[in-house]
């Protein structure tokens, strides 16, 4: 059984890096090999199963390798085996198979058809590892890798100006989901004292350790359902469902139709053991459910797009699926994912013609006096229900006007943090206490010095994320953030150099590499300021791609040592340090905002130059 295990992990991953030696005229061996490797993934997950239910539902654990393992913190890649994986991870490839086939033909002749196919099996890879994992650590990565992947197709359309912006949209909800799941494992490690595997939810010590912190029970249990509703796309975070459908059909069908969008429900599964005996919990979890069920009913029923309607209906369908884990129904839950999946799937995929027969069957047989549901309401009552679901009950606008254009006001009050002097001062700084630290200097007496460089820290993303003049000026902050964020926690604890080193093995690399991508195209073309999107992907890919795995590996993606630096720090936070936990974790959503900005406004959009063909701006 270890044996498929392992296949079953290596062989996307396998898959993936062989797909960077094709050329984007070789399709089909392109589409050949994604299907190749979804079937073979079917067969793996299909055997799973039938060892399973011949040896009783047996649950298996597989270790696969120790990255780092040191006093109360072990960092490993572990995986799980039992019906939910298994149950997932069949469906996931069973739809991949057939993505991967329709998208030979659906992307024919794109320009971007190789890169189509990257992201497809990077995904691959991400939800590969989210169905396997035997940890929160191995979970987040695979999380983290679908949450990337998402960014990269729905922003495939790159020459447009939407798909680019929705993208960062998309993104923005992704890292609160991000930053929340993070939290809860940080809970879970306090309360534990220890990493905790998957098989340990259910052990008496996992369970009396609950029953002696209820409020570390309700903590986490909130933080996971923020987690699972922001990837699951349910109230209040429904309004970015719709906005990522800008990708090709295709990925729209496996991403928000089906796999990726029922995260959420995978991640409320596998945590049941720590809120199922919380009925409060229950309550709100239900009520969460409910209230996405009829708001996303009523916005999908006025929809003018056959993507948005089956967005709407499958966040309908997913409320739902949260109310059954509710009333304590996770294998009904289990039933109604694959259901649902597959439906959706094949709706998106079927979509262009059914739309073709529908207006067809409308001009010929409209019934205007046909009496639907909502008919029999009082008529003020039913208009103000249709104005409201076709406006999406404002929930774009309250996201946008009540939260991020009010971040972006105060990151604006930041401005004169785009001073070199000062930034100079900072850096040289933020080095000396490094140095100071690490050859055994006191640390400092007062009280709250981890909170100001905190502060400092957080100061400096936000200048980063609002300023519109100099990619290169904002580049730099966010490194110089990064050092003042690693010293709000070291502060408190004795200097780990393994730790420091870690963690700065990435960012001193990505930093030098991303600003020595955006200045080439500077000298190039004279400005590279952020105040519109320029394009440059089209006359500098090499910088592109080059400024892309920087910025990756600034923000802590998994295939970098960045990623480990980061839990390693967030788990040194101590449990009475709240202030800090909450400052640190907003640093942590604006970071990846406003590295990911300077990659979509200085190399994504209609470029500048007027002599490359200019797309039109999506509905």
């Amino acid at each position: 059984m270890e044996i498929i295990v392992y296949i079953l992990f290596l062989l996307p991953i396998l898959t993936f890096f062989g797909s960077l030696f094709f050329k984007n005229h070789q399709e089909y061996g392109l589409s050949r090999m994604a299907t190749g490797m979804s079937v073979l993934q079917v067969i793996g997950y299909l055997s799973l199963g039938f060892h399973s239910i011949l040896n009783a539902n047996a649950t298996k654990a597989v270790h696969l390798i120790t990255a780092y393992d040191r006093n109360e913190f072990r960092f490993g890649v572990d995986f799980f085996i039992d019906k939910l994986s298994i149950t997932y991870g069949l469906v996931a490839f069973f739809i991949l198979a057939i993505i991967a086939k329709v998208s030979k033909t659906y992307m024919h002749r794109e320009s971007g058809y190789k890169r189509f196919y990257n992201h497809l099996l990077l995904f691959a890879i991400g939800l590969n590892l989210v169905c396997l994992s035997g940890n929160f650590e191995t979970f987040f990565l695979g999380w983290e890798i679908v949450g990337i992947a998402s960014f990269l197709l729905i922003s495939f359309y790159r020459d447009r100006y939407l798909p680019v912006r929705n993208a960062m949209k998309v993104l923005s909800f992704y890292r609160m989901g991000d930053v929340a799941l993070i939290a809860g494992v940080w809970f879970i490690h306090h309360m534990m004292h220890t990493n905790i595997m998957f098989t340990d939810l259910n052990s008496d010590k996992f369970a009396l350790a609950l029953g002696a912190h209820p409020n570390y029970v309700w903590s986490i249990a909130l933080l996971f359902l923020f987690a699972a509703a922001v990837k699951s796309a349910q109230f209040p975070f429904s309004s970015w469902l719709p906005r990522a459908m800008e990708g090709p059909t295709v990925s729209s069908a496996i991403f928000y139709g089906s796999l990726s969008v029922h995260l959420g429900v995978f991640l409320l599964i596998r945590t049941m053991p720590i809120w199922q005996a919380v009925d409060s919990f229950r309550y709100v979890l239900a009520a969460l459910g409910l209230i996405s069920f009829l708001l996303g009913s009523l916005a999908g029923s006025v929809q003018s797009t056959a993507k948005t309607q089956i967005a709407y209906s499958s966040l309908a369908q997913i409320g739902i699926i949260f109310v059954e884990l509710a009333l304590g129904l996770p294998i009904l839950a289990l039933v109604h994912f694959a259901l649902n999946a597959m439906l959706r799937v094949y709706q998106l995929l079927v979509s262009p013609s059914i739309m073709s027969y529908l207006i067809h069957q409308q001009f010929f047989n409209y019934d205007p006096n046909k009496r639907y549901m909502l008919s029999r309401l009082p008529k003020k009552l039913r208009n103000t229900l249709y104005i409201l679901s076709v406006k999406e009950f404002n929930l774009d606008y309250f996201w946008y006007h009540g939260i991020w254009k009010q971040l972006k006001k105060l990151g604006g009050a930041f401005v004169f943090m785009g001073n070199k002097y000062i930034l100079a001062i900072l850096s040289l700084s933020g080095v000396a206490i490094t140095l100071g630290l690490y050859f055994g200097m006191d640390r400092f007496e007062m009280r709250y010095i981890s909170i100001l460089f905190a502060l400092l820290s957080l100061i400096l993303i936000f200048y980063a994320w609002t300023n519109r003049r100099s990619a290169l000026m904002s580049w730099t902050a966010i490194a110089i953030s990064q050092l003042f964020f690693m010293l709000s926690i070291v502060q408190n604890h004795t200097f780990d150099t393994e730790q420091v080193l870690i963690y700065f093995s990435g960012e001193i690399g990505a930093f030098v590499l991303g600003w020595y991508a955006l200045y080439k195209v500077q000298s190039v073309e004279n400005s590279v300021n952020l105040n519109s999107f320029h394009g440059h992907v089209y006359e500098h890919p090499k910088y592109a791609l080059a400024f892309l795995v920087s910025a990756l590996t600034m923000i802590g993606f998994p295939i970098s040592p960045t990623f480990l630096g980061y839990d390693l720090l967030f788990t040194e936070i101590e449990a009475n340090q709240t202030i800090l936990l909450i400052i640190s974790s907003i640093t942590f959503i604006v970071l990846e905002l406003a590295v990911l900005r300077i990659y979509a406004r200085v190399f994504l959009g209609q470029h500048v130059k007027t002599y490359h063909e200019i797309a039109f701006r999506s509905s």
